[in-house]
């Protein structure tokens, strides 16, 4: 399988799309990847983070200065092991923060990070 072994980042911005992200990490957790889901706390409002823990069985990050592991940077850490980076929905906001360069949030902050190839998916 093309996916298998493969740490893919999912990040959810605050659109009513935010649901069909649940699909997404659902299908590449079945399909053999690593999904680490990172949340705007605008998709909160929209899916709890639980739903994307108990679909992908791995923590999922809303808060930049949540640091789950203290020997590790959160968001520098999963941008330097991420294999693909997939913003799902990509709302004009985070769209214009990735444009602009501003990163002021998990998710804004682990994109500006990256090296990894990225999509942004607006449906």
């Amino acid at each position: 399988m093309i996916l298998k072994n493969k740490t893919i980042l999912l990040g959810v911005s605050g659109g009513i799309a935010a649901y069909k992200a649940c699909t997404i990490c659902s299908q590449l957790t079945q399909a053999g990847a690593t999904v680490k889901v990172i949340l705007t706390k605008a998709a909160t409002q929209f899916v709890q983070p639980l739903t994307f823990q108990a679909l992908s069985r791995q923590p999922v990050y809303v808060d930049t200065f949540d640091e789950k592991h203290p020997e590790v940077v959160s968001h520098i850490d999963l941008a330097d092991h991420a294999d693909l980076f997939l913003v799902a929905p990509a709302t004009a906001n985070v769209i214009g923060k990735l444009a602009n360069g501003i990163a002021d949030d998990m998710l804004s902050t682990t994109l500006l990070a990256t090296r990894a190839r990225f999509g942004l998916l607006q449906r």
